[in-house]
């Protein structure tokens, strides 16, 4: 099974209309690209913080929610997620992804 991260990488690339191709190490963190590390790492400092990590799934999510509700459902994510993972991020089970979900999914496997 693909860790989440991949799949958070990928969903945060789709969200911002990005070439971000991130790639799972043997440790299962994502390796970044320059490009992903200049976008990423606001401060120029050479690190992808937690904090800069998450303000940019934050923002991922955001422009994932196309209605604006505060939530994903299966249609404003990528075709290709399977109900699989869909149903690990939706830990309350009410068929949409909050954004508290979203980011607890996501941020569990921040390597800094």
């Amino acid at each position: 099974m693909k860790k989440f991260i991949t799949l958070s990488a990928a969903v945060a690339a789709l969200a911002i209309a990005a070439p971000l191709a991130a790639a799972p190490s043997s440790e299962g963190s994502v390796q970044l690209s320059p490009a992903q590390m200049q976008r990423l790492d606001t401060d120029k400092n050479g690190v992808v913080s937690r904090s800069e990590y998450q303000a940019f799934m934050e923002a991922s999510f955001a422009k994932l929610d196309a209605n604006g509700d505060g939530f994903l459902t299966k249609s404003e994510l990528p075709a290709d997620l399977t109900a699989e993972q869909f149903a690990a991020m939706d830990t309350n089970k009410d068929g949409k992804i909050s954004r508290a979900e979203f980011l607890k999914q996501v941020m569990k496997e921040y390597k800094g």
